[in-house]
């Protein structure tokens, strides 16, 4: 994982502007009875930002929840490869 160094500079260019939550924690994100996403919850934090600020927490907080191994599924899911730079913005998160 990269430094808060390096970090600190930020990644070299946005990936992809998006609307993020901006605490994009499994506790935030509701399921229906069929497994199916129904809603996100606690949106103080909503804007728009580097999509890879809500996937790297999103990510994190699926092995932090659910065991090693699960954050991958969020990256699959969204069809990227995890990129260790931007993942880095997990630390600014753990930070706050």
């Amino acid at each position: 994982m990269a430094t808060a160094r390096a970090l600190l500079g930020g990644p070299p260019e946005v990936d992809r502007p998006v609307v993020c939550h901006g605490d994009a924690c499994v506790p935030n994100t509701l399921i229906d009875a069929g497994g199916s996403f129904a809603g996100h919850v606690d949106l103080g934090s909503l804007g728009v930002a580097d999509r890879w600020a809500d996937l790297a927490v999103a990510a994190w907080s699926m092995e932090w929840n659910f065991g090693p191994g699960y954050d991958g599924l969020v990256y699959e899911g969204y069809g990227v490869t995890p990129d260790p730079v931007r993942i880095a913005y997990r630390l600014l998160w753990d930070l706050s």
